[in-house]
């Protein structure tokens, strides 16, 4: 197929898809009716991690139902491009009464799909990753889609400076290196939320690992550092502010992910942008509904494993995807991003990024 082929697919799925903002709030429940709990007689999946999982499809959010639509979806490309299902493993949150009320008809759709997956916690997701990483697979594979937060210690201080969090915050020592960090929600468990930031440091201090109970850049590098180095790991996050996994100009520097070899990640977002569509009633986010219908693209025209796809091309025609939906609605430009340390530095998005204000109406609200 001709690139202007492609151009005029891609630019007519995004003319057809119309989803709501990340940072717009739900709907009154008082405007639904309260769905039946489809999780209700729903467990977790309790068994162990399958020896030869490689493939790790996570849904941390748990107020709507678009997060486990992508993973359900992406899951299903995945087999049918010739992975089997015990390399493949998912996670989702159960979700909150007001998701029932808002999304519960996609709610039941899903339901029946994720039987055999785990909880989305930190700290189940990051033993399975430890555990995995252990195992010397031929390559690790991460997609998650939930909501995001800026550095976590300023967000909840209303602050732009870590010099100015002691005076909003009561801090001690290593707890801003440690928690002042972009984070994505991983909300099933009995651990704090994502925008439950005084919990978390209560938690911490009371013995959790952080790896027990944020997803951060950092915990994720700790974890990716155990695999072999010649293993490619390929991370896709959608989340508002995940461009923070990349690139952090206003902070510290680079993301500890980019330091490691054979790494690629797509985000999202830039660091300081919000993403869209995460709102109920929207079937998928704008990033990952456009992700996998890029990914299904690629697997059709020949089933290939993660590392052999073409990254850098697949985050392309992503961007172009959304860029033209946020064209089209009038959203401030979320602009997701790319890394590969085995890429040419040209093409890498968010590492190189000069600072940016955040967008006026940025601030996302917590749930």
């Amino acid at each position: 197929m001709s690139t202007l082929h492609r151009t005029v697919r891609l630019t007519a799925l995004a003319a057809v898809v119309s989803l709501a903002a990340c940072r717009h709030r739900a709907t009154s429940g008082s405007d639904h009716p309260t769905s039946a709990d489809p999780f209700a007689t729903m467990d977790y999946a309790q068994g162990p991690l399958p020896p030869d999982a490689k493939i790790f499809l996570v849904a941390g959010g748990d107020d709507v139902a678009n997060f486990a639509a992508e993973v359900v979806e992406q899951r299903a490309l995945w087999v049918k491009a010739g992975l089997e299902p015990s390399e493949i493993a998912c996670y989702y949150a159960k979700p909150s009464r007001q998701a029932l009320r808002v999304d519960g008809e996609q709610l039941s759709e899903v339901a029946p799909l994720l039987r055999d997956c785990y909880e989305a916690s930190p700290a189940t997701l990051h033993a399975h990753l430890r555990l995995a990483a252990g195992r010397s697979p031929a390559f690790m594979y991460l997609y998650v889609s939930s909501h995001g937060l800026p550095p976590l210690l300023r967000w909840k201080a209303g602050v732009r400076e870590p010099a100015e969090l002691g005076a909003h915050l009561e801090l001690r020592r290593g707890e801003v290196g440690t928690f002042d960090r972009h984070a994505i929600g991983l909300e099933a468990g009995d651990g704090p939320g994502l925008g439950q930031v005084e919990d978390m440091l209560e938690a911490h201090r009371q013995g959790a690992t952080p790896e027990d109970i944020v997803f951060t850049p950092d915990t994720l590098a700790g974890v990716l550092e155990t695999l072999p180095e010649a293993t490619p790991a390929i991370v896709v996050l959608q989340a508002c502010f995940s461009g923070g996994f990349i690139g952090r100009p206003d902070d510290d520097g680079p993301s500890p992910l980019t330091r490691r070899p054979h790494t690629t990640i797509l985000t999202a977002t830039s660091s300081r942008r919000p993403s869209f569509g995460c709102s109920p009633g929207s079937h998928r986010t704008y990033y990952g509904g456009a992700f996998n219908r890029v990914l299904a693209q690629k697997l059709e025209e020949a089933p290939r494993l993660p590392p052999e796809l073409p990254w850098d091309d697949i985050h392309q025609r992503v961007r172009f995807v959304v860029e033209t939906m946020e064209f089209i609605d009038g959203e401030t430009p979320s602009e997701p991003s790319f890394f590969s340390s085995d890429a040419p530095s040209s093409t890498n998005t968010a590492a190189s990024a000069s600072p940016s204000k955040p967008a006026a109406d940025s601030t996302p609200s917590t749930h």
